[in-house]
């Protein structure tokens, strides 16, 4: 793997044009701190920078060619550039935090501005509503809410914007919640049209999702 890695990262560093093809960033999902340490202890990473996100368990390889001065808060940056659509990620509670930074930070890794609208549920609808402005904000193309429990929060968002909405949702709460299960069926269920919807704890899945919903829309 390493020596894979390696590879690439040397390519991304010869000329601007390879930068171009290799993109931003290598991702791996899923992935427990234990086995990042291991990969760590494999061998040293040639012209690039790897990084682990804890909350989204996430190891990240990015070549040194496309690591620029001002990105050492990769993942956190929310800066939107004048022609390029942005992404709202949306989430009910912090104990959805997990799924939410999963599918923002592979956005962020993709190059894809993100605002992130966090502990934002149902339970308090005055929190989604103060944050209309950015989910409404012109440069965004689509809003990905994760949320569990009884998973309503894509159905209100869904009516707040004229935008696709992916909903994801958590397998957060208790009992009859099912590990994910009542929420998910809420969301498939939504009254509200334009909402999506992706299997349990799939944050990468709805991150990819609304990828492919950016880039439809720049083709028109």
């Amino acid at each position: 793997m390493a020596k894979n890695v390696n590879k690439l990262t040397e390519a991304a560093s010869v000329t601007n044009e390879s930068v171009s093809t290799v993109s931003t960033a290598i991702i791996a999902t899923r992935v427990d701190r234990d086995i990042f340490d291991a990969v760590v202890d494999i061998g040293p990473l040639e012209h690039g920078v790897m990084e682990y996100h804890d909350t989204a368990r996430i190891i990240s390889v990015r070549a040194n060619g496309v690591v620029t001065n001002n990105d050492t808060t990769i993942g956190h940056v929310d800066e939107v550039s004048q022609s390029q659509q942005s992404v709202v990620v949306a989430c009910a509670g912090t104990t959805d935090l997990p799924v939410a930074e999963e599918a923002a930070l592979t956005l962020s890794l993709s190059g894809v501005p993100v605002t992130r609208i966090y502990d934002c549920g149902v339970a308090g609808l005055h929190r989604i509503i103060s944050a209309l402005p950015k989910l409404r904000d012109p440069k965004v193309g689509c809003v990905i809410v994760c949320a569990g429990m009884d998973g309503a929060l894509p159905s209100v968002v869904g009516g707040l914007v004229d935008v696709p909405v992916v909903a994801v949702p958590t397998s957060v709460g208790y009992g009859m919640s099912l590990g994910g299960m009542s929420a998910l069926l809420t969301m498939l269920n939504s009254c509200s049209p334009g909402v999506g919807v992706v299997n349990v704890d799939n944050g990468f899945g709805g991150a990819v999702w609304a990828m492919k919903c950016l880039n439809s829309r720049q083709k028109e």
